[in-house]
């Protein structure tokens, strides 16, 4: 997708859904309440919901409630739209990367477990701390006592967010497996849209649609994605898109041994040599609920430098076809987790 052109594309799919907005009013929330949080949320991003619950408008649990039925009403519309049942007959682990993500984490892991039952049979949520240095894994401890859905992996140090998404993705047990940032940015409604679109496909990936970025970060991401295009031959909409889902067949042929930024374009590579069928979508994005981002560091961008050119030894030579898969037998793969 070149720079600047979200705007031609079409829209994630449930768009129209019942804005939560217009939910919130259904629990007796004054219109001017919802009018001055919207206010807000123009101003300086964030969810509705969570600035309603700072305002002391509506309470967390009225934010669960509410998500889960806009899910309804999307799982709903899967069907209609998508020729897909929901919830989709399979297990699910969710991973998220989390690094200094206090502010955002229990967010996140609220919207989890208020949205993917309307969306899978069963599933897991695996939060990766990578090394954070403020209280991210303690609330992620916190939840994980409360649900035993949710499961935490803790790094000692910071290994880097490529080292973050392999530890979950090599922890996963569900039949499908995705990633997504744990920061707020994307919407977990939007799960529905990968579920409906991986008929026929090993795996979806998302790409956002209006990116909430400054222009500095759109036109690094840019030229990065067309640095890999060029190096490594990659050519996917938003190849740095933490919003991807994949079947555990497909996902068992990758090798993950990048530790920074360039984890998305091992992944990639790997699928289009082995000839994997991927569907692309567009998915929402926001702006960073706390935190701060670490994508521009000079650090992480070094790495990204340094990875990029050993990922070339995943490039098959011109006119060699894709090798076949191997068989994954029963022994190999991990047994789905029950509930």
């Amino acid at each position: 997708m070149a720079f600047g052109d979200e705007a031609l594309t079409p829209q994630p799919f449930g768009a129209d859904r019942p804005r939560f907005g217009e939910l919130a009013g259904r629990f007796g929330i004054p219109a001017a309440a919802i009018e001055a949080a919207l206010a807000e949320q123009r101003a300086g991003g964030g969810r509705l919901g969570q600035i309603l619950v700072r305002r002391r408008v509506l309470a967390a649990d009225q934010v669960s409630a509410i998500l889960a039925w806009q899910a309804h009403w999307v799982a709903t519309a899967a069907w209609q739209e998508l020729k897909t049942r929901l919830p989709y007959p399979a297990s699910l682990s969710l991973c998220l990367p989390a690094f200094n993500e206090e502010q955002a984490i229990g967010d996140t892991l609220s919207a989890a477990l208020a949205i993917l039952p309307k969306f899978v049979e069963r599933f897991e949520v695996i939060v990766v701390d990578d090394g954070s240095r403020d209280q991210t894994a303690a609330r992620v401890h916190e939840w994980s006592v409360r649900d035993d859905r949710i499961r935490l992996i803790s790094h000692a140090g910071n290994r880097g967010y490529g080292a973050a998404v392999a530890s979950g993705l090599r922890a996963a047990t569900g039949e499908l497996v995705m990633f997504a940032d744990s920061d707020g940015q994307f919407d977990l409604l939007d799960v529905a849209s990968l579920l409906g679109h991986l008929q026929d496909h090993d795996l979806a990936i998302g790409y956002r649609w209006r990116r909430a970025e400054a222009g500095q970060r759109r036109l690094n991401a840019w030229a990065w994605g067309a640095l890999v295009r060029l190096v490594l031959g990659v050519r996917v909409r938003d190849l740095d898109c933490a919003f991807k889902l994949f079947r555990r067949e497909a996902l068992d042929q990758l090798q993950l041994t990048a530790t920074g930024a360039c984890i998305n374009a091992e992944i990639m590579i790997q699928c289009t040599q082995a000839g994997m069928h991927y569907v692309e979508t567009p998915v929402n994005h926001y702006p960073r609920v706390g935190g701060a981002a670490t994508g521009s560091k000079a650090s992480v961008i070094a790495r990204a430098f340094r990875e990029l050119p050993k990922l070339r030894r995943y490039c098959r030579p011109q006119g060699i076809s894709p090798p076949h898969w191997r068989h994954v037998s029963e022994v190999e793969k991990p047994k789905p987790f029950l509930r």
